[in-house]
């Protein structure tokens, strides 16, 4: 009996102790969340600090309110989708509060697993009159899937002061002279001056209240002329240096550049050491590098039988066009199935390449204006 009576003591006790611990675990997890404002009253348009200060479980989620003016549209979106999952979620109007500053959240003790925390914002007001602030956070605890929301027990009030209104309607006379309703704007100039406001041009001059425009203008005054000088003087010297520089030389005829390069291979003396495609290699791309310029045929990037195809229906004599055959063909042997033509082959290519040259190139009427002398003598005149 009595060892039933301790068993049945025992499980009490320890059930107590679960139920205590766990409370208090849960007690632990539960935030505390207050404020406090830097004014408890300012004019519309001034700026003033909101403050949350929050203390809540390391394990424990938690968001301070968002201002709708400081979000993208997607986190916008996100915002809203939070709301409709938390319908007592409050967001303060924007048209009344406008955000100037939203600072970070700063740690300002760790007491073991106890975080106390602060989130301030700078608003500036919008709208007079009384306007209660409930600081309120979001949260989620650990090992809960849905958020809630909690409120500070405190509700604070910031009050707001309007500027002086005028109705004009009170200064309204009647004037004898032209039978009609006028202003009385003296007594309305009065109405400003006892509510402390006074016309600008009975205000004194302070020349603090402009220094900024004034040297903020000045060194942009500075800055634009020295841009305009810079501006200037690289104008001037690109006119002088365009009006110093040479000419362009005159372009050479193709049959003169033809003529001076034949001359040139013919001096290096390539088949009379055996090397023949280094020569047939020289020789015809200085043919093609002729119909290029000549005919404006793309002839250096043309096989033989293109060449020939593009210059069948130019106007030349029957044996330039047979020459020009010859050599290409010879050519094509030499490179490709490494012919060694016999040395009046070779001599007598040469000799085409340069009749075939002089018999094609532009007639009189349409030389090059300006055509550069050539100083190597040549047996085909120019």
């Amino acid at each position: 009996m009595i060892q039933r009576l301790t068993y049945n003591l025992r499980a009490l006790l320890i059930a107590f102790m679960a139920v205590v611990v766990c409370g208090a675990d849960a007690l632990a997890q539960v935030p505390v969340v207050s404020g406090s404002l830097s004014k408890d009253s300012v004019e519309v348009g001034d700026h003033f600090d909101y403050t949350i200060d929050v203390e809540v479980d390391v394990a424990t989620q938690w968001a301070p309110p968002t201002y709708g003016k400081l979000l993208t549209r997607q986190q916008r979106d996100s915002l809203n989708a939070a709301k409709l999952a938390m319908s007592t979620y409050k967001e303060y109007n924007d048209d009344i509060l406008e955000v100037i500053e939203d600072y970070p959240i700063d740690t300002l003790k760790v007491d073991g697993r106890r975080l106390h925390l602060r989130k301030r914002y700078r608003l500036a007001v919008m709208e007079t009159g009384n306007i209660p602030f409930v600081p309120v956070i979001a949260y989620l605890e650990k090992n809960r899937d849905k958020a809630d929301t909690l409120y500070s027990p405190d509700t604070l009030r910031l009050t707001v002061k309007g500027y002086e209104e005028l109705d004009t309607t009170l200064f309204i006379k009647f004037d004898p002279a032209t039978n009609g309703i006028v202003v009385d704007s003296l007594a309305a100039r009065q109405k400003l001056r006892d509510a402390g406001l006074f016309a600008q041009k009975d205000l004194p001059f302070i020349f603090a209240e402009i220094k900024d425009y004034v040297i903020y203008g000045a060194i942009s005054l500075i800055l634009f002329g020295l841009l305009a000088w810079a501006v200037v003087v690289m104008l001037l010297r690109y006119l002088r240096n365009r009006r110093l520089a040479p000419p362009p030389a005159p372009k050479i005829p193709p049959h003169v550049v033809a003529n001076k390069a034949l001359i040139e291979l013919g001096h290096r003396k390539l088949w009379q050491k055996g090397k023949f495609k280094a020569y047939y290699t020289a020789l015809t791309s200085i043919l093609r590098t002729y119909i290029s310029g000549r005919w404006n045929v793309g002839a250096l990037e043309m096989t033989t039988d293109e060449i020939i195809v593009a210059l069948r229906d130019k106007d030349m004599p029957s044996q330039s066009r047979n020459d020009l055959i010859t050599i290409l063909r010879t050519a094509d042997m030499v490179k490709f199935a490494k012919a060694e033509p016999e040395a009046e082959d070779n001599e007598e290519n040469l000799n085409r390449a340069l009749y075939f040259v002089e018999n094609t190139k532009l007639a009189s009427g349409e030389r090059y204006e300006g055509k550069q002398v050539i100083n190597i003598e040549t047996n085909i005149q120019d």
